[in-house]
């Protein structure tokens, strides 16, 4: 497979991404709003999709309008960090060939929600919902480079094996 495939397949990949990241970042925002303008059954409908990615408990939830985002303030974090990653990715990474961060890069970020969450668990302390968003946005940032690689290079080995079966079931083949 070319080098221009593949970035295309990259930048595909990254673009359906960041548009996927757009709406689900403003759907957050778009339930309280909407429960705050009296909308409350699509603001139930939006806060249900939510329900099983995230607790949603009202006192663990940046406020908006009034009312609790779709997601806690970890969650929130999350997947801010992932938009921030899909812009630094472009940066960091290009769409050349994909390529995984180290171990080492995804410990070295995963460690202080790690640290955090279990200290919560075990009772050692109840953290403030900034740190909680702040060690979800950290982690959230290298999400994408593993997401991007990973979606990127399935997509294209895909096309590499359809290609070569195409080949060897040439004309004049059975």
């Amino acid at each position: 497979m070319s080098a221009d495939e593949v970035r295309r397949i990259v930048r595909t990949v990254w673009l359906v991404t960041a548009a996927g990241t757009a709406v689900w970042l403003a759907l957050i925002v778009l339930a309280p709003w909407l429960a705050g303008r009296g909308s409350t059954g699509a603001a139930r409908l939006i806060y249900a999709v939510f329900s099983p990615v995230c607790h949603q408990i009202p006192g663990r939830c940046f406020l908006f309008h009034g009312q609790p985002l779709a997601v806690c303030g970890r969650c929130l974090g999350i997947y801010a960090g992932f938009a921030a990653g899909l812009v630094l990715y472009r940066f960091v990474r290009g769409f050349g060939r994909p390529a995984l961060p180290s171990a080492r890069a995804f410990l070295l970020v995963t460690l202080p929600m790690a640290v955090d969450g279990l200290a919560g668990v075990l009772g050692l302390w109840k953290s403030p919902i900034g740190v909680r968003a702040a060690t979800g946005f950290v982690w959230g940032t290298i999400l994408p480079f593993f997401f991007i690689g990973g979606v990127s290079d399935a997509l294209a080995k895909g096309k590499e094996r359809r290609a070569a079966r195409n080949l060897s079931n040439g004309p004049g083949k059975t």
